[in-house]
């Protein structure tokens, strides 16, 4: 008869932060220990055969009608086999737990066993520094890009003052025929035009346009 399953008690790892907290399998194994019936009917698998029985597999989409068994030897460790197939096809506590699909990585697995054994993650200092210099370099691009857009705003302000006085300048410098400088914009827009056209008649005379 094919094992009926309850309802598992829950996927762990929503209350735990998967970037700071660290869970070390060695630990949970251990206090995992000839406890390993117990977590699987917690988790669903209800009916377990005796050690180096051959039954149906407690992968429903296995197929298998004989090839599972539990490892007398192994126990402890909650030792298994099954020679029809699957991922994993053996080994412990928790790669039962994804043979038979209550959990979906071996990851997983040692998270729910964690849980049903009270276990709490640790503070992990590796991942902690890491996700600290994640946050100081997305601070820094914020900073480098609010820089860059201050800088360009203070590059246009001040390049068009020292535009404006060296252009000043330069009127300053010109022969009296070209001063004074107007003041409005138009104004001197309008002065260029006639001080360029003018300039032009200087370089190109009307003898010399007409004999090109």
């Amino acid at each position: 008869m094919a094992p009926q399953r309850k309802s598992p008690p829950g996927r762990a790892g929503g209350a735990l932060s998967r970037t700071t907290q660290h869970l070390d399998f060695s630990t949970v194994a251990a206090a995992a220990r000839y406890k390993w019936p117990k977590i699987w009917r917690a988790h669903g698998l209800a009916e377990l055969p005796p050690p180096d029985r051959h039954v149906p597999c407690l992968n429903l989409t296995c197929a298998g009608r004989n090839r599972f068994r539990l490892i007398g030897a192994e126990i402890e460790r909650g030792g298994w086999i099954c020679g029809q197939g699957g991922n994993p096809t053996g080994g412990d506590g928790f790669d039962l737990l994804v043979h038979a699909g209550i959990a979906r990585s071996k990851g997983e697995a040692l998270r729910l066993v964690a849980a049903y054994l009270g276990i709490e993650a640790k503070p992990d200092p590796q991942a902690t520094r890491r996700a600290r210099e994640a946050a100081r370099q997305r601070e820094v691009a914020k900073l480098e890009e609010a820089l860059v857009h201050e800088l360009a705003i203070l590059q246009q302000v001040v390049g068009a003052r020292v535009a404006g006085r060296e252009l000043a300048r330069r009127h300053r410098a010109l022969p009296p025929e070209w001063q004074p400088m107007p003041e409005g914009h138009w104004d001197r827009e309008r002065a260029a035009a006639q001080r360029v056209a003018a300039m032009l008649l200087k370089l190109y005379p009307r003898d010399t346009r007409a004999a090109a």
